[in-house]
């Protein structure tokens, strides 16, 4: 029952990683396209995937969320087995 709890813990840490690192993304995004390159709330900016990431775009960024959530998933993971065999 132990291990299910922290395979479920780990889950929910894998997941809250992702999340986090989306809102970060989002937030960056956000600053930079305001304070560096000074457009305000009502103009545009065109970010182009593919020459970012590639011709093979999604993949590149699924395999980004898939790694953050292992990292995240396997830290919550020793973090919470550390807990239990204390």
């Amino acid at each position: 029952m132990r291990w299910m709890l922290i395979t479920v813990e780990s889950l929910a840490t894998g997941v809250l990683a992702v999340f986090l690192s989306v809102v970060v993304f989002v937030t960056s995004i956000s600053a930079y396209t305001r304070y560096v390159l000074g457009l305000g709330s009502n103009e545009a900016v065109g970010w182009d995937v593919v020459s970012l990431f590639g011709q093979h775009w999604k993949v590149a960024i699924i395999g980004i969320l898939v790694g953050i959530f292992l990292f995240g998933g396997g830290l919550g993971f020793w973090f919470f087995s550390q807990r239990v065999h204390r």
